[in-house]
C-alpha cells in the first residue's frame, strides 16, 4: 500500500465521478456495473484499479497492487457466490476479502458504502421530484398484478397531469415549472399510503399504484389529492400559481388484466378528465355508453345512511346524467366518501329509478353545493332502463 494518495487525485478525478455514476445507475444490477467497468479498463487501462478500490475503500494501491487486488476480490466473489449457492453481493466480497484474504490490513472499512447504497436510490427514483422513475413504476406494476393474481386481490393506478403546466414555464420558467412539480410531488407523497407507489412517468405526468384499492376508493383519495393541489398556495419568486390537476383510474382486474392495457385504460380516463374540463378525476370504463351524458334538470331525492339528508325529505336538482355516476345541486353539505340512495324521476312506468352511489365530488358555490355521485349498484333492470332513457336523449 503507498503512503501517498493516488497519483493527482485532481487529474483522475474525472474518472471517479465515471465509476460513481456508473454505480448509481446500475445499483440494483452488479452484472452491468463490471461489465461498464470493464468497457472503462480497456480506454483508461490500469488506471481504473486504484480510483475503484479508492471510491470503494479510500484506501490508496498503484495500479499493479490494486488490479491484483480487483482481480482477487472478483475470484473470492465467484468462489463465495458458489459455496452459499447464491450470488453474493460486490460489497460483502470486498469487505471478507480484505478481512480473511489480505490480513495485513487490521482496519479494513468500506467506507462509500453510502455511495453504493444511494446508487439504488437513484437507479429507481426521478432527480427532480424524488418519485419514482418509469422504470421503476414498470416493474412494480408487473409485480402488483403478479401479487393480485395470486392472492385474488384487486388494485388500481391513478394517472394524474398538470393541467395547463405549459403555461407555467412559459410565462415564468421552467425553473419555476421544477417548483412545481416538486412541491405537487411533495403533497402527493405526503398524501400516499406506505404502500402506494408513486412514479413521475414522464414530464408533468404522476402516477400512483394503490395496492388493494377499488375503484371508489382510489377516486375518494384521487379527489382529496386533486382539491389539496388545487388549494395548495405556492409562490415563486414573488408570484403567485395557480395549478389544478386531472386524473384518470384504471382498476385491475376489471377495466384490464395486462399492465400496458391497465396504463392505456388509465391514460384514456384522463384524457376523458381533460375533455372535460380538467380540474377532474374520471373512471375508466370499458362500457363505452358511460361517456355519455346528457343534462338532466329533475328533481332527485338523496338519502343517506337511512336518513334523509337535511331535515325531513330533501329534493337536490339534478345536472348532469350518466351510466357512471351523477350531478346534482343541493343546499346540504356532503363528505366524499359517504354512501347515498337516489330516486331519479326517468320515466318508467311512473316510479323512479332507484340509485345507489357514492360522493367522490364536491363543489362549493354562493348558494348551493355541486354534489358528484359514483354509481355503485346498477344493474339488470335499472341498467337497462336508464340505458334506454340516455339513448333517446340527446348527449352533451
Amino acid at each position: 500500500m503507498m503512503d501517498k494518495t493516488v497519483q493527482n487525485f485532481e487529474s483522475i478525478q474525472p474518472l471517479r465521478e465515471s465509476i460513481i455514476g456508473f454505480m448509481k445507475n446500475h445499483g440494483e444490477d452488479e452484472e452491468k456495473f463490471l461489465n461498464e467497468l470493464e468497457h472503462i479498463a480497456d480506454s483508461e487501462g490500469d488506471l481504473i484499479y486504484p480510483v475503484l478500490l479508492n471510491v470503494f475503500t479510500q484506501l490508496d494501491f498503484s495500479q499493479g497492487e490494486a488490479k491484483e487486488i480487483w482481480v482477487g476480490i472478483l475470484k473470492h466473489r465467484k468462489e463465495m457466490s458458489e459455496s452459499f449457492k447464491r450470488q453474493v453481493n460486490l460489497l460483502t466480497a470486498i469487505c471478507d476479502y480484505f478481512l480473511t484474504i489480505k490480513k495485513s490490513f487490521n482496519y479494513p472499512k468500506v467506507v462509500e458504502l453510502k455511495v453504493f447504497e444511494d446508487a439504488n436510490h437513484f437507479s429507481k427514483c426521478d432527480s427532480l421530484t424524488g418519485l419514482y422513475n418509469r422504470g421503476y413504476f414498470e416493474d412494480s406494476l408487473s409485480g402488483e398484478i403478479s401479487r393480485a393474481r395470486r392472492y385474488d386481490t384487486e388494485f388500481s393506478i391513478l394517472f394524474l397531469d398538470l393541467d395547463d403546466f405549459k403555461n407555467v414555464n412559459d410565462s415564468l420558467g421552467h425553473l419555476a415549472g421544477d417548483f412545481v412539480l416538486k412541491k405537487v410531488s411533495n403533497l402527493i407523497i405526503n398524501e400516499k399510503r406506505e404502500e402506494d407507489v408513486v412514479a413521475r412517468y414522464g414530464g408533468e405526468e404522476l402516477v400512483v399504484i394503490l395496492p388493494e384499492t377499488n375503484k371508489v376508493n382510489t377516486i375518494i383519495k384521487a379527489e382529496r389529492i386533486r382539491k389539496k393541489i388545487q388549494d395548495m398556495p405556492l409562490v415563486y419568486d414573488g408570484k403567485k400559481i395557480k395549478i389544478s390537476v386531472s386524473g384518470g383510474i384504471a382498476t385491475f382486474p376489471q377495466d384490464a388484466a395486462e399492465a400496458n392495457k391497465l396504463i392505456q385504460c388509465a391514460d384514456q380516463a384522463l384524457y376523458r378528465a381533460k375533455s372535460e374540463g380538467k380540474n377532474r378525476i374520471c373512471l375508466y370504463s370499458i362500457d363505452k355508453r358511460q361517456y355519455v351524458r346528457i343534462d338532466f334538470a329533475g328533481d332527485i331525492k338523496v338519502q343517506r345512511l337511512g336518513k334523509w339528508v337535511g331535515q325531513g325529505q330533501v329534493f337536490a336538482k339534478g345536472r348532469d346524467l350518466s351510466l357512471s355516476g351523477i350531478l346534482f345541486e343541493s343546499e346540504n353539505p356532503m363528505e366524499i366518501g359517504t354512501k347515498i340512495q337516489l330516486e331519479v324521476p326517468i320515466p318508467s312506468n311512473g316510479n323512479p329509478i332507484i340509485l345507489v352511489g357514492t360522493v367522490v365530488r364536491v363543489e362549493i358555490f354562493e348558494k348551493h353545493y355541486e354534489i358528484g355521485v359514483s354509481f355503485v349498484q346498477l344493474q339488470g333492470a335499472d341498467r337497462r332502463e336508464l340505458s334506454s332513457f340516455l339513448k333517446v336523449m340527446p348527449a352533451t
